[in-house]
């Protein structure tokens, strides 16, 4: 079974939602709903609603965007918030309002503000965990309305989720026996061997995108976001060993000399081999200032590289463009995050209101981003009812298409992609769209071919796991994952082209558009 989704245009943080017409029946528990011209996500809750506050959060609960009802402001504004939550399997219950949540410490405290013993909602761990704690509420605390009803609430069961025909026989001998005989046994951090259990249920997978992340690990992931943080300034990826998928445009690394492609062999004299791309990363930030030792090896190069990097804080740029001719614009991509899609959008009007009918888009050294951002931009481009990606999630899943609502600013610009090694992801999607929906021309090299989806779940302890749940395909159902897309015409560009500063991708992008 296939699903087709319209790529809309309005957002709720870095996803996309699909705006469907309200029924004028009264919406039941469960329902989500949003109001017309709004972003906020909220599901209904005996007659209440409770705002979805991130993406990650929707998520986590399997909705789907596509349920997600436009509807009229009043109509929103007509169901009250909800006033108290619960955390999965704990007795506990906790008011919240805005993005802080307030234990309420007895009865006769939840009593005393008239809270509703009947309304309160179970919510799971992602979404308790991203509220922050407050002060503890030990008596009336507000005038609020609303008569209560006296509950005895208790945790729910847990249980077994272990698969029938699975022996967890051997992990629980190993681990008994490593507490008997360890000659360290007495003073063994058991907390860190289940940590280290736990990463290797991951690592069996043979999947270098699906890890788990410490605290301090899930800290770089809103730093990235963020898209400011202390370090060198190039995006990593895995191909039988870490490598850089792309040096960010005018940051330490690039000026450095490293290259797309690079395999990084050591950091500071420790060796890669073992480590996951979240690991090097690790590793090669660090406080501004201070430097880190990569050895590089390089195709074509006989001898490993030493390079000593001084460390910076990184912020991640997200566009440029410029006229070439009168009619031909060229837009550089350099990165899916920071809100690319408006500044592309908007540069793409600019061009257009100076003239330009026709467009180099560069992804060269791009290494993706967000989702989101790819197709609002492929969007703009690809006609409507054409797919621009799919997300095929294995055998017996469904599979969602990503289809183009039409009316793009740029339905009718003739456009030439630019990729390279360095191009994945995020700008695999784009440029995938436009040649097979768009009929684009690509001119380059071999892009590098990461194409799966990961799900970042959060766990107990600050612990969190991101694991591999699909894979994108191109509209022409061409999976990226290894493969990556090959351009329409073949042209490297070599060291002789970047020393002479001579870019003769970018000059046949030209030819292409001047010809037709």
């Amino acid at each position: 079974m296939t699903k087709k989704i319209i790529a809309g245009i309005i957002f709720v943080s870095v996803f996309v939602i699909f705006p469907y017409a309200a029924s004028a029946q009264t919406l039941p528990d469960g329902a989500l709903i949003r109001a017309r011209g709004e972003s906020k996500v909220f599901v209904l809750f005996h007659g209440q609603k409770y705002w979805l506050r991130t993406a990650e959060i929707f998520n986590s609960y399997k909705f789907k965007w596509a349920d997600v009802k436009e509807v009229a402001p009043e109509k929103v504004s007509a169901y009250p918030d909800v006033q108290t939550i619960k955390p999965a399997g704990d007795a506990r219950v906790y008011r919240v309002q805005g993005e802080e949540k307030r234990w309420v410490r007895t009865p006769e405290a939840f009593n005393a503000n008239n809270f509703n013993w009947n309304a309160i909602k179970q919510i799971n761990a992602l979404d308790f965990n991203h509220y922050k704690d407050g002060a503890d509420i030990a008596d009336k605390i507000s005038s609020l309305e609303g008569a209560t009803v006296t509950v005895e609430i208790t945790p729910i069961p847990v249980y077994s989720d272990v698969p029938a025909g699975v022996d967890f026989g051997l992990l629980w001998n190993v681990w008994k026996t490593v507490l008997e005989k360890h000659k360290n046994s007495a003073t063994l951090d058991q907390q860190k061997m289940v940590q280290g259990a736990a990463e290797g249920v991951l690592k069996s997978l043979g999947d270098p995108y699906s890890v788990l992340f410490k605290q301090e690990e899930s800290k770089k992931f809103a730093e990235d976001i963020a898209g400011e943080f202390g370090g060198i300034g190039a995006e990593l990826g895995y191909k039988k060993g870490v490598v850089v998928v792309a040096p960010l445009s005018g940051m330490p690394a690039e000026r450095a000399g490293i290259r797309a492609g690079d395999t990084i062999v050591k950091i500071n004299d420790q060796s890669t081999i073992d480590m996951t791309v979240e690991d090097a990363v690790m590793h090669i930030r660090g406080e501004k200032g201070t430097e880190v030792k990569l050895l590089i090896e390089r195709l074509g190069t006989d001898a490993l590289l030493e390079f000593r990097i001084v460390r910076e804080t990184i912020k991640v740029p997200t566009i440029k463009w410029s006229k070439k001719t009168n009619d031909i614009a060229y837009i550089k991509i350099h990165n899916f995050f920071g809100g690319v899609e408006y500044d592309f959008i908007n540069a793409l009007k600019e061009a257009q209101a100076d003239g330009a009918r026709k467009l180099i888009i560069d992804l060269r050294d791009n290494p993706g981003g967000l989702l989101d951002a790819s197709i609002t931009i492929a969007a703009q481009f690809v006609p409507k009812g054409k797919i621009i990606v799919s997300a095929d999630f294995g055998a017996g899943k469904d599979k969602n298409e990503f289809i183009s609502p039409g009316g793009g600013i740029a339905e009718n610009m003739a456009v030439v992609v630019l990729i390279n090694g360095g191009s994945a992801s995020a700008s695999e999607i784009l440029a995938g769209a436009l040649k097979d929906s768009k009929g684009a021309t690509l001119i380059g090299e071999k892009s590098f071919g990461k194409g799966t989806i990961q799900e970042v779940i959060r766990l107990a302890g600050g612990t969190t796991m991101k694991i591999t749940t699909a894979q994108w395909l191109r509209p022409s159902g061409k999976a990226f994952e290894e493969h990556g897309i090959d351009p329409d015409i073949v042209l490297p560009l070599t060291d002789e082209d970047r020393q002479a500063a001579r870019d003769p991708q970018l000059d046949k992008a030209l030819s292409v558009l001047q010809g037709m």
